[in-house]
């Protein structure tokens, strides 16, 4: 389990609908350990089946990162949906992920979401934070993070 992770805050500034036209799946990858997702931060992961998803958490096993084997949690991929998420690492006393917009262009078969990443205080710890979304009928967009 992450032990300095924290549910996502989601404010939404520009183009996203509300509700999210995803939905939050941070639960799913709490089983991976700290010391793997840190290893992990900054890095994007577009999960598109279920045996894509195996080998996520193999790769965490195989990194010997953990000290145990990490708890998987199931992902349901039916009807195109894709698991997409990164880990954001900084210093401070909080840190959280904003969402700025969330772009979807049907014709390009592309998704661009636009994060802002924000740590506070002068705690001086080492945080991580996830951010992992299912998006729905994607199984064939490009899916892009940009992370400011």
């Amino acid at each position: 389990m992450l032990v300095a992770c924290t549910p996502v805050t989601l404010i939404t500034r520009t183009s996203t609908p509300l509700p999210a036209p995803w939905s939050d799946e941070n639960a799913v990858v709490s089983g991976i350990c700290f010391e793997s997702a840190f290893d992990a931060a900054g890095q994007t992961f577009i999960i598109r089946d279920a045996e894509s998803h195996i080998q996520f958490y193999e790769l965490a096993d195989n990194s010997h990162l953990c000290r145990r084997a990490v708890t998987r949690i199931p992902f349901d991929f039916s009807g195109g949906r894709v698991l997409a998420g990164l880990w954001s690492k900084g210093i401070g006393c909080t840190a959280q992920h904003r969402v700025n917009s969330f772009e979807r262009d049907e014709a390009a078969k592309k998704i661009v979401i636009m994060l802002q990443f924000e740590t506070e205080g002068d705690c001086g710890y080492e945080l991580l934070r996830p951010f992992w979304i299912g998006i729905p009928d994607a199984a064939d967009y490009e899916i892009e993070f940009i992370v400011s």
